[in-house]
């Protein structure tokens, strides 16, 4: 899958702005493949397992607002029976700009990470890109002794430039979370706490300059740009006297 940069927005919107919104929105965007299975627009579900360090060094460099910083996270969508795997992602910021490394791996691979195992993928001759961030994903977790930290589920629907694809637009609902999962409970869905019951999460990614018309609409409504974490506040649904001090 290689790697891609890109310029992120994130803002907390009220549920009532959000059929408003996506009609302004789809006056220069599509639903992207992934919202046009049964029907168009539908969402689909997207499952996170952040890892971190015992002493949760990418929380802090989060909540403390460092310029540069990463997190590592285990993805996959929909439902356990889809068939789609799961992709490990590095994900950095470096300022505004956000650096994303991802390759796909069978889901039933991903515990062999955190057990000293060696992943089937390096046996099938990967592309150089691919083998890359695998070899630094895993070199990570041995180096800083990672593990999985909170699992992340939310609803997602997603637009996608007209005239630029790589231009998307994505509404996140009913965000949840579950603490200290093991990587096979990417499916789970008892037991989640929801982080924010009357808003969603507007995340507008661009390359180079944000478009005026995306400006224009921002402003229509009233928005402001936030630091929203999905991982920092999934933790801290779990945490709340010891992490939301810190914020």
């Amino acid at each position: 899958m290689g790697k891609f940069e890109r310029k992120e927005y994130k803002y907390w919107v009220p549920i009532e702005l959000l059929d408003p919104l996506r009609q302004r929105f789809l006056g220069n965007m599509v639903h992207d493949p992934h919202c046009c299975r049964e029907k168009v627009g539908e969402p689909y579900s997207v499952r996170s397992i952040y890892i971190d360090t015992r002493r949760f060094l990418f929380y802090y460099e989060k909540i403390y607002g460092l310029k540069i910083r990463k997190k590592l996270r285990i993805r996959s969508y929909e439902c356990a029976d889809s068939g789609n795997g799961a992709f490990i992602e590095i994900k950095r910021k470096f300022n505004n700009t956000i650096l994303k490394e991802r390759v796909k791996m069978p889901l039933a691979e991903a515990p062999v990470l955190f057990n000293g195992g060696k992943p089937v993928l390096f046996d099938q001759n990967p592309k150089f890109m691919d083998k890359a961030v695998l070899d630094k994903f895993v070199y990570l977790i041995k180096r800083l002794k990672l593990e999985p930290k909170v699992l992340v589920v939310y609803e997602r629907e997603a637009l996608q430039g007209i005239d630029d694809p790589r231009m998307r637009v994505t509404f996140d609902m009913n965000v949840r979370s579950h603490a200290y999962p093991e990587v096979e409970d990417i499916f789970r869905e008892d037991d989640l706490r929801y982080l924010n019951n009357t808003h969603f999460i507007l995340e507008i990614k661009f390359s180079g300059r944000m478009p005026v018309w995306i400006r224009n609409i921002i402003r229509e409504f009233g928005l402001r740009v936030q630091a929203i974490s999905k991982y920092c506040h999934g933790l801290e649904e779990w945490h709340s006297f010891e992490f939301q001090k810190h914020r």
